[in-house]
């Protein structure tokens, strides 16, 4: 089953994946790199050295490299120069640079932990599982607090390895590890619920999701991905409010207005709105309402409508408040006043 898209999986493109990585460990590796996409080849040789100097991840890189020729046998600032390779694309030059850090010192977890996410941008799983469990052996003992945060993006980065490989029960026992350790990262909880869907446990999904929007509200993916469950769950009136949640967080992907489109257009479910009322099934009337409200929030008549259903639902209270609300974006309409007077005198 596909349980993540395209463009909204965690690592489903070079510029997306590196974003991410340079946000999960640029805390632990104390490196100065501000995300950026993939390092964009020059078409002008003239302009190479303006360019250079106006990409971030370049930036880094020749700042590093600076810093490694004058102290070449520090292993700290050889992963920082891997990592910096690795944000801008240069993956081989970024291995060269790591396996340098580790001659110098073999269990530096940070040159493994790295190295194994440029074999995960490469698609090498293997390599990639092998470097993150080197870190986790290296890191096994309470003589190494201090490298808990490695070993806990060890634990996260072999979830993402058995996500992307559709080990879903590998993943869901490597994502708990991550957050016995780390009880308050967004990205933990949101792969526990990845693997979860994977395995169709949608409660648990579900509940991870909402966890990881508790510790980041401006996650799009989680909304994106709980409107998928929502779906799968065969509930369109949640499903809508978090895939428009997702698009109005993350207005340039395409997925979130796509994933919306497919659920009908505003003026469909208005036509089943104003059908299913006048056949007197409230219910069905109620859902497609609700729908039409997701995707025209704005518009006074979708919430006269409303409360017009719920009115034909006698529930006159909350119909009073739906008018309330209607009378406040068109203070002017006497149709609502006059709505509002009707209940009142009820």
């Amino acid at each position: 089953m596909e349980i993540r898209s395209k463009l909204f999986a965690p690592f489903s493109s070079e510029s997306q994946l590196i974003d991410r990585i340079l946000v999960a460990i640029s805390g632990v590796l104390a490196v100065a790199v501000v995300g950026s996409a993939a390092y964009l080849g020059y078409s002008v040789l003239q302009q190479r050295a303006m360019e250079r100097a106006a990409d971030p991840a370049m930036r880094v890189v020749d700042g590093v490299s600076e810093l490694v020729a004058e102290s070449p046998n520090d292993p700290q600032l050889r992963v920082r120069l891997g990592e910096a390779l690795a944000s801008a694309g240069r993956f081989r030059e970024a291995v060269r640079e790591l396996n340098a850090a580790l001659e110098i010192s073999p269990d530096h977890t940070g040159a493994h932990l790295v190295l194994g996410i440029v074999a995960m941008m490469q698609q090498d799983y293997d390599t990639a599982n092998s470097y993150f469990l080197r870190v986790l052996e290296v890191t096994e003992g309470g003589q190494f607090e201090g490298l808990k945060e490695h070993r806990e993006l060890a634990f996260f980065y072999l979830g993402e390895s058995a996500l992307d490989t559709g080990h879903y029960e590998e993943a869901v026992g490597y994502f708990k590890a991550a957050i016995r350790m780390n009880r308050a990262n967004a990205d933990f909880y949101f792969g526990l619920g990845m693997a979860l869907k994977g395995i169709e446990e949608l409660a648990g999904a579900l509940e991870n999701y909402e966890i990881a929007l508790v510790f980041d509200p401006k996650f799009a993916q989680a909304h994106y991905e709980m409107g998928q469950v929502y779906l799968m769950m065969d509930d369109r009136i949640n499903a809508a409010v978090h895939f428009a949640e997702a698009a109005k967080l993350d207005p340039d992907n395409d997925l979130p207005p796509e994933a919306l489109a497919s659920l009908g257009t505003a003026a469909e479910w208005e036509a089943r709105a104003r059908e299913a009322l006048q056949a007197g099934d409230t219910d069905a009337a109620l859902e497609a309402v609700l729908i039409l409200r997701v995707l025209e929030p704005e518009d006074v008549d979708k919430v006269v409508l409303h409360a017009e259903i719920v009115e034909a639902m006698d529930k006159p209270d909350i119909a009073l408040e739906l008018y309330q609300e209607a009378l406040e974006m068109a203070p002017e309409n006497e149709g609502i006043k006059a709505a509002m007077e009707r209940l009142k005198q009820e």
